[in-house]
């Protein structure tokens, strides 16, 4: 079993960033979404404890789902399914805009927060202080719309993801699910 990717199986290394990458999605999700709703109430202190828990997770992850993206374009693929063609495309079409909308938020998220004139904290762990003197609207809001952009692109793509996934655990049974949970052994 290997650390990289072979033609036949995905390695650890993707696996382990998959998962991190994947369980870390989730929780920004969640995290933004109540955070969300604790503005729409007018709840300021909610929001503004939900959105250090946002910032916290993505600052603390960065490192993880931008090497997730690089070691995605940096490795070789494994073959793909037995499938229609227009499967595998589709599969690759929403793979790449899945990893284009992640890229979008680790670019927009942290330059929201330091546009908006605010340093970002993790946890009480670290502090990255922002680029800015002060806050920038112009910057802001479009980093805003960046990461709307983007936190959309994510979520339906995911669903298509997810969708693929179950294909091929419940319907195809070829396999191709389990590649993303543990690596081939490899045979000589």
């Amino acid at each position: 079993m290997s650390l990289a990717n072979t033609k036949e199986s995905y390695g650890w290394g993707a696996i382990a960033l998959h998962w991190i990458a994947a369980f870390g999605v989730i929780a920004m999700f969640i995290t933004g979404f109540q955070a969300g709703l604790a503005e729409q109430a007018n709840d300021k202190a909610a929001r503004g404890a939900l959105m250090g828990l946002h910032i916290s997770i993505g600052a603390t992850l960065f490192v993880f789902f931008a090497a997730r993206i690089a070691l995605h374009y940096s490795q070789v693929q494994p073959a793909k399914p037995k499938q229609a063609p227009w499967l595998n495309t589709l599969s690759s079409v929403v793979q790449n805009l899945l990893l284009l909308g992640l890229l979008i938020q680790l670019i927009s998220g942290p330059l929201a927060v330091w546009s908006g004139g605010r340093a970002i904290n993790a946890f009480e762990l670290f502090s990255l202080p922002s680029p800015f003197a002060e806050r920038n609207n112009d910057i802001h809001e479009a980093a805003e719309t960046a990461h709307l952009v983007g936190r959309v692109l994510i979520f339906f793509t995911l669903a298509l993801h997810v969708l693929g996934a179950l294909k091929h655990l419940m319907l195809d049974r070829d396999g191709a699910f389990q590649r993303m949970l543990w690596p081939a052994k490899l045979t000589k």
